[in-house]
C-alpha cells in the first residue's frame, strides 16, 4: 500500500480549491485510490501542526500513486490545485512495499468498519 501524505499550508481561494477537489476524486477513483484521512484539526501531543488540512490517499501500490499522480488527467489539474491551496505532497509506501528490518509486514486485510448492532 502507498499513501498520498497531502498537508495544506493555506488555503488561497476556496472556489478554487471546491473546483480542484471535484475534479480530483474521479481521478484518484480511476487509479484504484481511496480518501482515508480529511482532517481539518488534528490533536497535536507534541510540536506544532502548521496546516491547515491534512489528506490522505491510499494506492494499492507505489505505481497506482505514480500513475495518478503523473496521469495527463491529474498534470491538467495540477495548476488549478496550485490556484487553490499551497500543499506539501509525499508518496509513503508501508511496510509491505517498503520493508525496514526489524519491524513485521502490516496485515492484508483491509481496515475492519466497527458497526453495532
Amino acid at each position: 500500500m502507498t499513501y498520498v501524505i497531502v498537508t495544506i499550508k493555506a488555503l488561497r481561494d476556496p472556489e478554487a480549491f471546491q473546483q480542484y477537489a471535484e475534479r480530483a476524486k474521479p481521478i484518484i477513483d480511476r487509479h484504484g485510490g481511496q480518501y482515508i484521512v480529511i482532517e481539518k484539526a488534528p490533536e497535536v501531543r507534541d510540536g506544532q501542526w502548521h496546516f491547515v488540512r491534512t489528506v490522505i490517499v491510499a494506492f494499492p501500490s507505489f505505481e497506482a500513486a505514480l500513475g495518478w499522480y503523473d496521469s495527463p488527467e491529474y498534470r491538467e489539474i495540477i495548476p488549478l490545485r496550485k490556484r487553490a491551496f499551497d500543499a506539501n505532497i509525499a508518496l509513503v509506501r508501508d511496510l509491505s512495499e517498503a520493508p525496514v528490518e526489524g519491524y513485521p509486514l502490516p496485515a492484508a486485510s483491509a481496515p475492519q468498519r466497527v458497526t453495532s448492532g
